[in-house]
């Protein structure tokens, strides 16, 4: 059967900066390099211009578009589960679903098409219909002796054999009492039985224990429209198997729940726990087959097996972190309160930028990244610094970024300018990308505020009408149910920014925070380019303290 997908994805935060880009590629490389473990670099919502640029320049693919890490059914369903026809048996059944260890099979028709599906327990109920003599059997001929193994030495294989199904247990001389036409008689070595059987107008013969047939009697079961088959088996297990010999058609549970391979795995785990159903068939999206989603998927162990970088908060994460089996975080922000399903490998450090730890990691682990993927990691540490610029810079940052310099064949100040030039697409966005260019939820007490924050250079000269801007901060506020948002415009070059306030009880936080006042709507900082140092944290204690 097919394993559960083993993919490892490494991942950073939602509208991703350079850093969450470059982070995640550079550590999908380090921990694959490391474990031999499939790993692979993601990334949610769109890429930044400056990012699509550095990685452009670098020659570097992007990682992989995601939207989510919910395990989909496709990940987890069995491919290379047999299958059956409407015309197979029900013994053929019940073989493949012994040898498989399966408790329900699909039925499909020639186009690969779900007929409808067999459990075990439907199988079960089959089999206690057991050598009901009496019944009215209908069953094809080829399918009675596939069933009994039996050498048809008279009948043709599309024949149908209809009638009662007798043990050869009397005399020849009752055979015309009680056999009506087209019963069927299990006979061993009795010639005369047989013979008489024939005459009384039996349908078909079946001699058991391979006993003797005479010559004469296949041309007399012909002459009469009878069959005759030879079987090894006794008696009893013939009459036994002769009830298994049913076609599928008679027993198929039909219209059963189905999934699709796109179905979020824990949903379609509710359908497997609420019928009790042993399996439910996957369905593409052009009606045809595609595999078996089974009892055993509902495991725990059936979790997406993913890598944070950049990032610890559950409102920056991938939807389905909460149900995923995170690995490790890689990160430099504070603890966000992100819940996880099992221990895990933590490495948050004070620095400024989530790719000067991944750099140190290579460095104590004795390997190198290529020079593109050097190159990565120099761009996010320059972006994330803002060139050394930021307080958040740490020595280390300095010294991971003339490391992956020399590696990478990049010279600092002109990747830092090229870079920073980068980061306004042309021509230039409306208010809604800067507002929601870099977005951040923070918690405070029982209230909630966002931070956006946009570097550039000449950020006077570009932005979009300040009212424009405040409205669609309010809006984004209102939208994700804010106390509060704010929009900080930081100029890279000047080391300065320019805060916006969603609303009025944002304005009245911020001068609380900073001890300014806001002219026309818009507070100046000099000097303060960190969210996160100079920002966020003065931010917080006020919204903590208005609670």
């Amino acid at each position: 059967m097919a394993p559960v997908a083993a993919e490892i994805l490494v991942i950073g935060h939602r509208n991703p900066d350079t850093d969450a880009v470059c982070s995640a590629l550079a550590y999908a490389d380090l921990h694959g390099r490391l474990s031999g473990a499939p790993t692979v670099a993601c990334h949610l919502d769109e890429l930044a211009p400056e990012t699509i640029w550095l990685l452009t320049h670098l020659g570097l693919a992007p990682p992989r578009p995601i939207s989510d890490v919910y395990l989909r059914v496709a990940d987890v369903m069995v491919t290379d589960a047999p299958h059956l026809r409407p015309d197979d048996t029900v013994r053929r059944a019940g073989l493949l679903m012994q040898q498989h260890a399966l408790n329900a099979l699909p039925v499909l028709d020639d186009d690969d098409r779900l007929v409808g599906i067999i459990p075990r327990g439907l199988l079960a109920e089959r089999y206690l219909r057991l050598l009901h003599a009496s019944e009215q059997l209908a069953r094809p001929l080829a399918a009675v002796a596939e069933t009994l193994d039996a050498e048809v030495l008279a009948g043709a294989g599309n024949t149908w054999l209809r009638g009662a199904l007798l043990l050869g247990t009397f005399s020849p001389e009752a055979a015309a009492a009680l056999l009506a036409p087209g019963d069927l008689l299990i006979v061993e070595d009795d010639p005369e039985l047989q013979r008489a059987a024939l005459l009384s107008g039996a349908g078909c013969l079946i001699v058991a224990r391979d006993a003797p047939v005479d010559a004469s009697l296949p041309e007399l079961a012909a002459a009469r429209g009878a069959a005759i088959l030879r079987t090894a088996h006794s008696s009893l297990a013939a009459a036994a198997l002769l009830e298994q010999s049913e076609p599928l058609a008679e027993a198929i549970e039909r219209n059963p729940v189905t999934v699709a391979p796109d179905d979020v795995l824990s949903e379609a785990q509710q359908h497997l726990r609420a019928g009790n159903l042993a399996s439910l068939p996957v369905i593409g999206a052009d009606g045809r087959y595609l595999g078996l989603l089974l009892r055993r998927h509902l495991v725990p162990q059936n979790r997406r097996p993913v890598i944070l970088t950049d990032h610890n908060h559950p409102g920056q994460a991938a939807p389905g972190v909460a149900e995923s089996a995170v690995l490790a975080i890689i990160d430099h922000h504070n603890l966000g309160g992100l819940q996880t399903l099992q221990p895990l490998t933590v490495h948050v450090e004070a620095v400024g930028c989530t790719c000067t730890l991944i750099a140190e990691l290579y460095q104590r682990a004795g390997l190198t990244p290529s020079a593109a993927l050097a190159g990565a990691m120099l761009g996010a540490i320059l972006s994330d610094t803002v060139q050394f610029r930021s307080p958040t810079t740490t020595p280390r940052d300095r010294a991971a970024a003339e490391w992956l310099a020399g590696l990478s064949g990049q010279a600092i100040d002109s990747l830092a300018r090229r870079l920073f030039r980068a980061r306004l697409p042309d021509p230039p966005p409306p208010a809604a990308w800067w507002v929601g260019r870099d977005w951040k939820v923070y918690h405070a007490g029982d209230k909630d505020m966002a931070i956006g924050q946009v570097e550039l250079v000449d950020v006077e000269e570009v932005l979009p009408p300040l009212d424009e801007l405040r409205r669609e901060l309010a809006a984004a506020a209102r939208r994700e149910e804010l106390y509060t948002a704010y929009l900080m415009l930081t100029d890279i070059l000047d080391g300065g920014s320019v805060l916006l306030a969603a609303n009025e009880a944002g304005e009245h936080l911020a001068r609380k925070a900073f001890g300014v006042p806001f002219v026309g709507h818009r507070l100046n900082l000099p000097g303060v380019v960190s969210r996160k140092k100079q920002v966020a944290p003065p931010l917080a204690a006020a919204l903590a303290g208005s609670n």
